[in-house]
């Protein structure tokens, strides 16, 4: 099937042309997140072999994606991550921080018996808030913010991309309440 052409008059030309396009979403990205974070850390978690820290979390982080979704999603990400443009990076260093969490291994010492120890390790992804980032970044919560808004829009303009060129949206779109 071709495009229709339209047959331009030297009389209606645009009043004004545009030099930025802004696409608006027709769902909230953070949902999207937020679920791609929870589903990464199921997927830590499950890896690790301990699936209970998952089932202790709060109902909020419980709420995943589709496998498909994820690896969709993990995939935008990871191509953030290798870009050899440093904003891009630093984007999806925030976003992994916010969404996922930082992994952090607690050695516990459990005691036997009087004379005998033995040493656990433990797994927790804790997702971080702005400040702690900020912290971690050490620059200001309003700079994060930003940095998380910029890639949180690289993530909205891969997916509009992707929908163009296959035709195909994640499932998860069609199951979120706006």
């Amino acid at each position: 099937m071709t495009a229709p052409y339209l047959n331009i008059q030297e009389n209606n030309k645009p009043k004004q042309w545009l030099n930025k396009v802004s696409l608006n979403a027709d769902y909230d990205i953070t949902q999207v997140l937020t679920r791609w974070g929870n589903w990464a850390r199921k997927e830590a978690y499950q890896q690790r072999k301990v699936f209970s820290l998952y089932q202790s979390q709060k109902k909020e982080h419980k709420q995943v994606c589709l496998d498909k979704d994820g690896l969709i999603i993990d995939g935008i990400i990871s191509t953030m991550k290798n870009s050899k443009i440093a904003k891009i990076k630093e984007e999806a260093k925030v976003l992994i921080k916010f969404y996922y969490g930082d992994e952090m291994i607690v050695d516990d010492h459990v005691y036997i018996e009087p004379s005998k120890t033995q040493i656990s390790s433990t797994l927790i992804i804790k997702p971080k808030n702005l400040r702690e980032i900020a912290q971690d970044l050490a620059c200001s919560e309003g700079n994060i913010r930003k940095i998380k808004s910029s890639g949180e829009s690289y993530i909205i303009g891969a997916l509009s991309m992707q929908t163009m060129l296959t035709g195909t949206e994640l499932e998860l779109l069609q199951h979120l309440v706006f």
